[in-house]
């Protein structure tokens, strides 16, 4: 009797949900390999391409991954890390002198043998695109200052030998800081963490906060710089500040891996919702960014 095509795409579907719930129920631990083509041919009675089509939708799900030549395994589950939404003493995240590097080593050893197609963070003059002319509610072409930080943590855990990363970018109306290309100013604004933030408040005040969480499927570019594999899906934080009429002035958005970092409250996880938590107490609970 002929298959059609309907019962042809059930089973590579029945396959992939097999192997699915023996990945979760532990039957393939992680860095284990599934079993072969072969067998799974021979145990479903299917052909190849559906085996094949199986495989690819759990390495879609991020459950598997391929080597050519030596077979799919299942992916090891990385550790995850926490970023914490708070709703006081805001940092300035894009700003140089809150790297962590800067702050762990200095400006000398941190910027020492950096290559410069890999900066840690920069910052320029340049005009809004249409998504950061809706963010920032200009027209696009109007002139923003935008501002990068790259933090890699090392400290976190690691898949495929790459630590986690974060992209850091900051969007603010170039109008709100007409003294950014004075150098004397600019220079301020690269070394003092807290000034460009400080002129901002100091100049357009008083302020408001607002911050929001989505996820998508990383683009290309997103997926090479912060070491992810393709189907991946980053984590954005936005946040912005704005006046008290709500109009924005300033946005930070956090891009990071979404199977590697989980979003916590600063108000839920602290004993004490006022207190500031130390260095020592971010590190104890695996807290890799406030924002």
């Amino acid at each position: 009797m002929e298959t059609s095509t309907d019962d042809k795409d059930a089973r590579w579907r029945v396959i992939a949900t097999d192997l699915r719930a023996a990945i979760l129920d532990g039957r393939y631990p992680p860095g284990g390999a599934l079993p072969s083509e072969p067998e799974l041919v021979r145990k479903y009675d299917v052909s190849r391409p559906t085996v094949r089509k199986a495989i690819d939708t759990l390495v879609s799900e991020g459950l598997a991954y391929v080597m050519r030549g030596r077979g799919s395994f299942v992916r090891p589950m990385p550790e995850r890390r926490t970023i914490i939404i708070t709703d006081h003493d805001r940092p300035d995240l894009a700003a140089p002198g809150n790297h962590p590097d800067i702050q762990a080593f200095g400006w000398d050893l941190a910027l020492r043998d950096r290559e410069p197609e890999s900066p840690l963070f920069t910052g320029e003059k340049t005009t809004a695109d249409r998504d950061i002319a809706m963010m920032l509610g200009v027209r696009p072409g109007h002139p923003i200052i935008h501002r990068r930080s790259m933090w890699h943590r090392g400290h976190a855990a690691v898949i495929h030998g790459a630590s986690a990363r974060l992209e850091i970018n900051s969007y603010a109306n170039a109008d709100m800081l007409p003294d950014w290309d004075d150098p004397k100013r600019f220079h301020q604004y690269r070394k003092r963490p807290g000034f460009f933030y400080q002129s901002l408040i100091r100049e357009h005040g008083p302020v408001r906060w607002m911050t929001l969480t989505t996820a998508r499927i990383a683009y290309e570019d997103e997926r090479t710089m912060l070491g992810m594999d393709y189907a991946e899906a980053v984590l954005i934080i936005r946040r912005t500040m704005a006046h008290a009429n709500g109009h924005p002035i300033e946005v930070t958005e956090v891009k990071a891996p979404a199977n590697r970092y989980e979003v916590g409250y600063h108000r839920e996880i602290a004993e004490d919702p006022e207190a500031v938590f130390t260095a020592q107490e971010l590190r104890d609970n695996g807290i890799d960014l406030v924002i």
